[in-house]
């Protein structure tokens, strides 16, 4: 079913959201308070939040909304729900660095059928569509016909805490699950690895790299999609994996598999 309606509101939105982001942090006001799970939250976090929620609401007054910031409870009753994540990278937004940005993605019936995560100040727009492809501003994604010969192995900053990992790629740690696994959509990333994500860290980048060619996985829990309906998923966290290709996603889980205990 075409879903082009829901993809530009997605897209809109998220390009809206971020721009009022831009805007908070260019004057500085991103100051940051610990939240009881012991992430950080900011004013400009919550802002965010009620301004998509105002947007759902309006334009699909009978769809729900999971968001990081809002309602954490997955519905028992709606075939449409949102999955919002108005500020990925906190930290990175609170301390003046750039790699920070908004997801949002539909889910219909439990699966991911679009999505749209931006990046304002990379002016970078990821889009995705099931079935459709994935894109990076106008550029269609395919990562058999882009991936970098240098490119990295993208991780976040508990992996080598959990982790002691042998892969032939250099690393980096940006700060924001979302963009790591949307670099490999780009093909700037072979491989990502994200040992402690929230359903809303993943739920936009999770079409976008199925639609660009790659494939992505939690490990061992779970299976993220379709959620469970009426729990509360702010009380569980996910490792996932990413890779541009099979090969790659197989060094990946042997290499966890062999740092087990």
């Amino acid at each position: 079913m075409n879903r082009n309606n829901e993809l530009s509101f997605a897209r809109q939105t998220a390009q809206q959201t971020g721009d009022l982001l831009a805007d908070i942090f260019l004057t500085g006001k991103t100051a940051a308070n610990m939240k009881d799970d012991q992430t950080l939250v900011t004013a400009a976090d919550r802002e965010a939040d009620r301004f998509i929620q105002q947007a759902v609401n309006s334009a699909f007054p009978d769809h729900a909304v999971l968001s990081e910031e809002g309602q954490t409870l997955y519905p028992a009753d709606a075939q449409f729900v949102w999955v919002v994540d108005p500020l990925d990278g906190t930290t990175n937004f609170s301390t003046g660095l750039h790699h920070w940005g908004v997801s949002i993605a539909l889910l219909e019936g439990g699966f991911p059928i679009l999505a749209a995560v931006y990046f304002p100040l990379l002016r970078e727009m990821y889009t995705a569509s099931r079935g459709q492809g994935a894109y990076l501003n106008e550029r269609r994604l395919n990562i058999r016909e882009q991936v970098d010969p240098h490119s990295f192995f993208v991780h976040c900053s508990r992996t080598p805490k959990r982790y002691q990992l042998n892969l032939p790629y250099k690393t980096r740690s940006l700060g924001s699950a979302a963009f790591h696994l949307c670099s490999i959509a780009k093909g700037s990333s072979r491989i990502a690895l994200e040992t402690t994500v929230k359903l809303w860290d993943i739920a936009g980048a999770w079409p976008i790299i199925e639609e660009a060619g790659g494939l992505i996985q939690a490990a061992a829990e779970t299976p993220p999609f379709p959620p469970k309906k009426d729990f509360d998923y702010n009380k569980i966290s996910y490792t996932v994996l990413a890779a541009g290709d099979s090969r790659h996603l197989k060094l990946l889980l042997e290499e966890i598999e062999s740092n087990q205990p």
